[in-house]
């Protein structure tokens, strides 16, 4: 029998996070090309972990039928080529699979995951455009999925050039998720995607509506439209320095 492959640093970080150590927040989009491993940061407004909850890849996409019963590693191994049949990026149906087998969800949970995931990703890719890298396709996969639709994902490509659309899309996707309507929240960060040190603000506008939130959606659009304000004035400065180490917090899924 062949020896299992070693994890790397990225899947320890997921079965770190799994398990109940501290989390990991994703890596900011400076890093996507580098890195492009991403996983999900718990902060105090967090909901608790769930399945396909962790944004995480993998480059290299290894599936592990081992971890699966069989109907259900068959099921994914069709499911993965149909994707690669149409240019789909399966690194991430892979790792939201394992995700679900580490979680141990059962088989009928994480196909419904990953074929919901697939769709996602081919309807982002036609949004975001045949150029976009696995981490853009990812994230705007994910906010189709909270409910954003694909002329949303359409205005955060104009505001952000290839390869730097990751933060924009996960606070969009935070934001919708938290109560905003989807036009407002487009609206809010795509406003603030042009301004200098633009993700830092975007990570302020997450992080505010995020705690306004914990009062109902009306307390978090009055924030989300005062923080905006603020940010386009100029008066609202990110709290933190610019850093890439600071990363925007996988929204949970409901």
């Amino acid at each position: 029998m062949a020896p299992r492959p070693t994890l790397g640093r990225g899947a320890r970080w997921v079965l770190a996070a799994l398990l109940g150590a501290p989390a990991f927040s994703p890596l900011a989009a400076s890093r996507a090309a580098a890195d492009p491993a991403i996983v999900s940061a718990a902060s105090a407004t967090a909901l608790p972990i769930g399945i396909d909850t962790l944004l995480y890849r993998d480059g290299q996409g290894q599936f592990d039928a081992a971890r699966f019963d069989t109907l259900t590693a068959s099921a994914l191994r069709a499911l993965l080529d149909d994707a690669a049949a149409r240019g789909l990026p399966t690194a991430p149906l892979i790792n939201r699979a394992l995700e679900g087998a580490a979680r141990r969800v059962g088989g009928a949970r994480i196909l419904m995951v990953v074929r919901a995931h697939a769709a996602a990703l081919a309807d982002a890719k036609v949004a975001l455009g045949e150029r976009s890298s696995v981490a853009e396709l990812d994230a705007g996969a994910t906010a189709i999925r909270a409910g954003v639709d694909a002329p949303l994902l359409a205005a955060v490509r104009r505001a952000r050039p290839l390869g730097a659309a990751v933060t924009p899309l996960v606070v969009l996707t935070d934001v919708v998720r938290r109560g905003v309507p989807a036009e407002l929240a487009r609206d809010a960060v795509t406003a603030i995607a042009g301004l200098p040190r633009a993700d830092e603000v975007l990570l302020g506008l997450q992080s505010t509506v995020a705690k306004n939130a914990q009062r109902g959606p009306g307390m978090a659009v009055d924030a989300l439209h005062r923080y905006v304000r603020a940010s386009v004035a100029g008066v609202v400065s990110p709290s933190t320095p610019a850093t890439g180490d600071r990363k925007p917090v996988r929204p949970p899924d409901p």
